[in-house]
């Protein structure tokens, strides 16, 4: 049987993104790209998404306890289940639509 990781899932799903591409970070993560915009990176090693988002988003995020405060204006994220997975999955949807709203305008 091969089962996935939740860690892995997230980054299987963003690599068929248009324009999106991952690439090792010096501290051992896996930073998701898209047009030389972080989304996030994921640490498969801890089980972790990490992202960077807007003061609005990050208070929303937070509210409704979808991450935690990590530093600045990113959230972290555990990814320990497919739900975990999904949600993250959904979270950097949306900051990759944002940008590409953005880029189209």
């Amino acid at each position: 049987m091969n089962v996935t990781s939740p860690a892995t899932s997230v980054l299987d799903e963003v690599r068929m993104w248009p324009g999106v591409s991952t690439q090792p970070t010096p501290r051992g993560s896996t930073a998701i790209v898209f047009e030389g915009h972080e989304l996030g990176h994921v640490h498969a090693d801890r089980g972790t998404l990490d992202l960077p988002l807007s003061d609005d988003r990050r208070a929303k995020v937070l509210a409704a306890a979808r991450a935690k405060a990590w530093f600045e204006n990113w959230v972290t994220q555990r990814l320990s289940n497919d739900g975990d997975a999904e949600d993250g999955i959904a979270l950097l949807r949306e900051s990759y639509d944002e940008l590409r709203a953005g880029r189209d305008r």
